[in-house]
């Protein structure tokens, strides 16, 4: 309870300073909440860098590959994955699982082919100039 001579202008200010504390109070909660999002979301960022920078060990390679040839199974197909002799490109083939038949190739056997052509004519083209 208040003392007796407590003005009401006294209550008021008290009011306004506890307004004020609470404010600021809010604020730096505010402010520290802000920081540690930024902070969150740098480590997060660097966390996806460095995960895009590690390249895929083959055991990984290999345990992905099984798994899209065990979904491709399900739909009467299958994955096949080589490298071209010629260009050196890494190859992926769906198959139809029972005629063997190629449906679809990446890349195509013309970009393959026209990779390989490329290159020939920049080896023609450097063995002339020197």
């Amino acid at each position: 309870m208040l003392p007796v001579s407590t003005t009401a202008s006294d209550v008021k200010q008290a009011g306004n300073t506890a307004s004020n504390l609470t404010e600021r109070a809010i604020d730096d909660v505010k402010q520290v909440d802000t920081q540690t999002q930024q902070q969150l979301q740098q480590k997060m960022y660097e966390k996806e860098a460095e995960d895009k920078q590690q390249p895929l060990e083959r055991e990984q390679l290999e345990e992905m590959a099984q798994q899209l040839q065990d979904f491709m199974g399900e739909m009467n197909r299958s994955l096949q994955f080589k490298v071209d002799e010629d260009s050196g490109r890494d190859v992926i083939k769906v198959l139809d699982k029972n005629s063997g038949e190629v449906i679809k190739q990446y890349p195509s056997e013309e970009v393959l082919s026209l990779v390989s052509k490329l290159s020939e004519s920049a080896g023609i083209l450097i063995d002339q100039t020197v």
